[in-house]
């Protein structure tokens, strides 16, 4: 079976629910899949309200955790679906995607003449500043914000990975993000981005096994009842082609398998290890030339 069929379906039991800010919905490690596309494949299949679920942290879990440093101010849980606690960023700190959090009163900012500033945010070049001292900052806004008509689309020069492990800095207390809540936030989709999503079909093959592949994970997402924890759906840069790093998609906290493949066929590098990491693959595309 290919990877796109990799879906698995965790046990029902109650997990801990993810929103989505609406400042992630101009687009969301790879290539960011365009956040138009997600409810046009996704939300005729998904009750309204209904997003994917992290896999609950169990007592097993979270005592397998590593003691947050004593000199740490303040802790703060780990991006993504983990269970652990992890130091909050204070003032002036840089933050983004794949950073902890701000601390409390603190958000991630960008600067408001950012042109890319979903981008920066991947990149890690937010800082957590108080909103009196934002200025002229853009910030990471809350998930009940609206979202403006010309909002621009980014979303075709963001990842895959990124687009399923985005992580947006609120004070503390605040549920976590990850990308599900898209499915239902997008229901109003204007009639171009339509348009965009046909030309978008017609791409690269990369994107064209993703477009496969989110249908398959809606009707196993369905029959799950959205309790579906570990998935594979393609990493496609911004021409449609693979990235060499491809890696399942792990809400469950635990780490995601990760492989090299060739970037224009997605087919698997031969030597190349298949592991919980970063299996480093420029090494073997060089070994390839």
């Amino acid at each position: 079976p290919g990877r796109a069929e990799r879906v698995r379906s965790a046990s029902r039991c109650p997990g801990r629910r993810a929103a989505l800010p609406r400042s992630l919905l101009s687009g969301m490690s790879g290539s960011w899949l365009p956040a138009l596309l997600l409810p046009a494949l996704l939300a005729p299949r998904l009750a309204p309200g209904q997003p994917l679920l992290c896999a609950p942290c169990s007592a097993d879990r979270t005592a397998q955790c590593p003691p947050v440093p004593p000199d740490c101010p303040e802790a703060a849980r780990q991006p993504g679906c983990g269970c652990c606690q992890t130091c909050a960023l204070g003032h002036g700190q840089p933050c983004g995607v794949y950073t902890a959090r701000c601390r409390l009163g603190l958000r991630c900012h960008v600067p408001a003449g950012e042109p890319r500033p979903l981008s920066a945010l991947i990149q890690g070049r937010g800082t957590c500043l108080p909103a009196s001292e934002a200025g002229g900052m853009r910030t990471a806004e809350p998930a009940d914000s609206t979202e403006p008509d010309d909002m621009p689309l980014e979303s075709t020069e963001i990842t895959q990975d990124q687009l399923l492990n985005y992580q947006l800095m609120f004070p503390m207390g605040q549920d976590k993000s990850i990308p599900w809540n898209a499915i239902t936030a997008y229901e109003n989709m204007k009639a171009k981005r339509i348009s965009e999503l046909k030309k978008w079909k017609e791409q690269g093959p990369c994107q064209k096994e993703l477009y496969r592949a989110l249908y398959k994970l809606a009707n196993a997402q369905q029959r799950s009842g959205g309790e579906i924890y570990k998935f594979y759906l393609p990493n496609c840069n911004k021409n449609g082609f693979y990235h060499s790093k491809q890696c399942e998609t792990s809400l469950d906290g635990e780490p995601a398998e990760c492989w090299c493949v060739y970037p224009k066929s997605g087919r698997r590098i031969p030597g190349s290890p298949e592991i919980k990491g970063d299996p480093e693959c420029q090494q073997y595309l060089n070994s390839q030339e």
